[in-house]
């Protein structure tokens, strides 16, 4: 165990070793390239642009003069001169503002002539705008005398500062020129140095890396080799890193494979009468939920005797005998039906039957208070279609029992029966007193409960016998508390065939 640890721990420690020295050599050249950047290439590019703008400024103060000692004061172009010069300032004063004079990096003497020639300048710019005035106004003559006794030996103290300056930045460019070159000659050899180093560390990232991928496509390679069943194919090579000790465990995984294979060839006569006996517990278990299913359609709710029972016992004290013989016999037939039928599917017309008798029990009792209303389509073959017994009675007592008779004047309910592709879809619809989303919620949960005595009894149970029908069989509950409820019931179209099998 020490050795394997060992073993891991060199190499990951190999790994991050690298990447840190890889990545600490990128940061060092990034380093030394800001470094060259800012101490000595921008230096000497600071000091190669302001020799530059020195000599374009003495330029400039040249030309200025030029055109003034070029000038005829007699009988020369004023407006000329006049452009000539606002030019020539214009393009010195941006120059003579760039020229750079820090005494802290610059010498005392080159501080001095660049001050110097600044003062001058400002002086000579002065003058030179009284001579503008001067030719403006025609005053030919004082705008002569002006350049003579001032602005022309001004000038020429002007020109020498400017030359003296330039000198002095050359001279200073040189000096520093040199030990700036030296100082970059000492840095590219550094950056030779670190790119060796960063290569060096490259091809052993590479070397490692290639040895991993060597290992790993081997085992790639015998794992294709035995998801093939191929168990009996060489040991991949093992080593003393971590990718040797995969290596090993995989050398171990598939010869655990190899014997586990042996053993369930071995055990597959054992497995088969196992899968015997697994089937026969799923017919079992299917008998079992049909017996369940059963029970639960054999259901009845107890209050739907009692309530039909004093309708008919009010009726025996109102009406004569033939009234409460009608009522004996749709409570006879509903009961027959009940009682009686135990088929999973009926025609959908004995349906319709056993609701109309449930409801002229009702009727003969509340009158016209409680309201039924079919909506059936033409086309609907109720004969030979067939739906699951005694799924539409519970649905319309629910109505009447809970959506219309806590409301006054009582109401209306309409079954809808819509045929959709290979579906019958069932709607019971109420304009009763409905439910709060509270209620509505709760009764969604309770019925995916078992059902038992309550509340809703009728409506439980025939969801709980959809539920054990499959997914394809479905109740769905929406109301709107004072509207009125609708429950509707999606169950596949079946239709009774001439020898009186479902299809």
């Amino acid at each position: 165990m020490s050795h394997v640890r060992l073993s891991r721990f060199t190499l990951l420690v190999r790994l991050v070793l690298f990447l840190i020295a890889f990545g600490a050599s990128l940061l060092l050249q990034l380093g030394v390239s800001r470094y060259q950047s800012q101490y000595v290439l921008e230096p000497m590019a600071e000091r190669t642009e302001n020799i530059q703008t020195i000599s374009r400024f003495l330029n400039g103060v040249e030309n200025c003069m030029a055109e003034l000692d070029d000038y005829r004061w007699d009988y020369g172009n004023a407006e000329t001169l006049i452009a000539d010069m606002e030019a020539s300032l214009s393009e010195t004063a941006e120059r003579s503002a760039a020229i750079h004079a820090d005494i802290r990096e610059s010498g005392e003497g080159y501080y001095l002539l660049a001050s110097a020639a600044r003062t001058t300048y400002g002086t000579l710019t002065e003058q030179l705008r009284e001579i503008e005035v001067c030719l403006a106004a025609n005053r030919t003559a004082e705008a002569a005398q002006l350049y003579y006794d001032q602005a022309l030996p001004c000038g020429t103290y002007l020109l020498q500062y400017t030359r003296q300056l330039l000198e002095r930045a050359i001279l200073d460019n040189n000096d520093t020129y040199a030990a700036l070159n030296a100082l970059n000659v000492r840095l590219k050899r550094l950056q030779a140095v670190i790119v060796v180093v960063s290569v060096i560390l490259a091809l052993f990232m590479v070397s490692s890396l290639a040895s991993l991928l060597r290992s790993v496509v081997q085992m790639t390679r015998a794992s294709m080799q035995i998801s093939e069943g191929r168990l009996d194919i060489p040991d991949v090579a093992e080593g003393s890193d971590e990718i040797g000790q995969m290596a090993k465990v995989f050398n171990e995984m598939k010869r655990s494979m190899r014997q586990r294979v042996e053993l369930l060839n071995r055990n597959n006569e054992m497995e088969r009468e196992l899968h015997v006996k697994e089937t026969e517990a799923l017919e079992l278990q299917n008998l079992i939920e049909r017996e369940k299913l059963q029970q639960l359609r054999s259901q009845i709710n107890p209050h739907f005797l009692f309530n039909t029972l004093n309708v008919i016992m009010y009726t025996a004290k109102q009406e004569g005998a033939e009234e409460t013989r009608k009522l004996l016999d749709s409570l006879s037939r509903t009961f027959r039906y009940v009682l009686g039928s135990n088929d999973a599917e009926v025609p959908l017309s004995r349906e319709i039957q056993i609701v109309d008798a449930f409801y002229s029990l009702y009727h003969a009792r509340f009158a016209d208070r409680l309201v039924l209303q079919w909506h059936i389509p033409p086309e609907l073959e109720l004969t030979e279609a067939r739906v699951p017994s005694f799924i539409i009675q519970p649905l319309v007592e629910n109505a009447f029992n809970h959506g219309l008779a806590h409301k006054e004047g009582g109401g209306r309910v309409d079954v809808y029966l819509e045929e959709a592709p290979e579906m019958i879809v069932v709607r019971v619809a109420d304009n009763g007193v409905g439910m709060s989303e509270e209620a509505l919620t709760q009764l969604r949960e309770h019925l995916n409960d078992p059902p038992t005595m309550g509340d809703h009894i009728g409506l439980h149970n025939v969801a709980a016998r959809l539920r054990l029908r499959g997914e394809q069989y479905g109740l769905e509950i929406q109301s709107t508390e004072g509207s009125g409820t609708e429950v509707v019931i999606r169950a596949p179209m079946e239709f009774e065939s001439e020898g009186g099998e479902t299809e």
